[in-house]
């Protein structure tokens, strides 16, 4: 499981990892049943605190897209999943980011390849 949390980012790490969570669902990564790894063990690959992973699982829980059980791993419930409402949330997103580029001056075809750049170093690290 690939989830990258970025310190830059305005989110509150919980929101990061259970938006990366979700990305994995719609990704088709995570599959209805499959186990998350244990809390203790996503704080320590994710070098964040225990209390931000049980956060975002507890969001993932309350939206209906995980199952948490007593001493067991949550496990992913993709009952609750809206695959079309997640990709019109990012067509959304895009728009929004295409808009502000245009309005600081921003050609399709530079943003295009500064991101291009930037997903490159990002899987390099």
């Amino acid at each position: 499981m690939f989830i990258r949390l970025y310190e830059e980012d305005e989110r509150d790490l919980y929101v990061q990892l259970t938006d990366e969570i979700i990305r994995l669902m719609a990704e088709g990564t995570l599959k209805d049943g499959d186990e998350l790894p244990s809390i203790r063990s996503l704080a320590s690959s994710l070098q964040v605190n225990v209390k931000t992973v049980q956060a975002s699982y507890q969001k993932l829980a309350d939206e209906g897209y995980i199952v948490q059980r007593k001493k067991a791993r949550a496990v992913v419930d993709r009952s609750h999943f809206d695959q079309a409402a997640w990709e019109a949330k990012w067509r959304r997103l895009l728009r929004q980011f295409q808009h502000e580029c245009r309005a600081t001056g921003q050609s399709e075809h530079d943003t295009l390849q500064r991101l291009q750049r930037d997903v490159q170093k990002e899987e390099n690290l």
